[in-house]
């Protein structure tokens, strides 16, 4: 039985003293935009695994600038953890760039016409961490957002690779379109307590494809949450999907969403159930849920630009446990969004 974790159970194990026990093999965080104290915080659990390093942190974070995130990984460094930092080049300046410079951490920017948009880090050569979170203020308390932490070496790998891609090699973006791994069994999928999950990476593995041929074997429904939709082709599939009797449902970030790029009016007229999200933050996740049974997550926003030019990653998760929590914060977002 696959075991879930939450990040309520981090945070009331590191109050028992006993951070170091045994952790579960898949740990689930969700933002919760408004909650004075969120139980399940994205930025909750990323300190956590900081804390919990011992060898190795190496983080692609498109952007870095809550204080308390580098307090963290300064604090790693110190304790001889060798901590490594991919980060957009726009967002390389400021007080915490600076502070993690002066802490003798190395850090990279693409220099790239696209943009590194990843969100993931890799602990010990273990664990990986990714999602649609950034690692600042509003990322962890305004904006809807969610993570994952899989415990997998063999993930790892795949992760670890796309690292020193842009890290060692400075390749970054169009430079990497159908670039091989350098091990065809890092492409295998892997399978974590009892959740099967793939790894993909734009602009090497052709993204937004995978993605309309996930959605084009739906059978039942399509419940999805974008912060961004431009992709003709996504968009026309979701249509085509809604044409044929799946239910389909999303929910959409509502700045841009107006834009003559925006698939938002199109899946509307196609009489789609897709709704605005207003308010002070961002609706910033990019999640598919196909069939209540896969989840698509990660940094990747549904945009010909995420596919051909950023360096972006998805996991494809098969498991009806994890579709089940996505699909609760799907019912969550939903209800605080607008369908105007």
């Amino acid at each position: 039985m696959m075991r879930i974790f939450i990040a309520s159970i981090l945070a009331a194990a590191c109050a028992s003293g006993n951070p170091g026990g045994p952790a579960p093999d898949l740990r689930l965080f969700f933002s919760e935009p408004g909650m004075r104290q969120p139980r399940r915080s994205p930025e909750d659990g990323l300190v956590a695994l900081i804390d919990s390093a011992r060898r190795s942190f190496y983080g692609a974070f498109y952007e870095i600038s809550s204080q308390r995130i580098a307090r963290r990984l300064i604090a790693a460094r110190g304790r001889g953890v060798d901590v490594r930092l991919v980060v957009e080049s726009d967002n390389l300046r400021g007080g915490v760039m600076q502070k993690l410079r002066e802490a003798g951490i190395p850090i990279v920017g693409d220099e790239s016409p696209g943009l590194m948009h990843h969100k993931f880090a890799l602990v010990d050569g273990e664990i990986v961490w990714t999602g649609s979170y950034n690692a600042t203020d509003n990322g962890a308390r305004l904006n809807d957002n969610n993570a994952v932490a899989v415990r997998s070496r063999e993930l790892a790998g795949m992760f670890l690779e796309e690292f020193r891609d842009m890290f060692e090699e400075r390749l970054f973006g169009p430079r990497r379109r159908g670039r091989p791994f350098s091990r065809p069994a890092l492409r295998r999928s892997v399978t974590v307590g009892g959740a099967t999950i793939r790894a993909l990476f734009s602009p090497r593995d052709r993204v937004e494809e995978r993605i309309v041929r996930l959605l084009g074997r739906a059978e039942r429904s399509v419940h999805f949450m974008a912060f961004a939709i431009t992709s003709n082709r996504i968009g026309d599939e979701l249509a085509a999907l809604a044409r044929r009797g799946v239910a389909v449902a999303g929910v959409v970030e509502r700045r841009g969403s107006m834009t003559a790029h925006s698939e938002y009016m199109k899946l509307r007229v196609e009489g789609i159930d897709v709704r605005r999200r207003g308010g002070p933050g961002r609706m910033h996740h990019k999640v598919i849920i196909i069939d209540g049974r896969i989840v698509v997550m990660g940094s990747f926003n549904y945009t010909a630009g995420a596919d051909r030019t950023n360096d972006e990653n998805i996991l494809v998760i098969e498991s009806s446990d994890v579709a089940g929590e996505y699909l609760r914060e799907f019912d969550r977002v939903r209800r605080a969004a607008s369908s105007g």
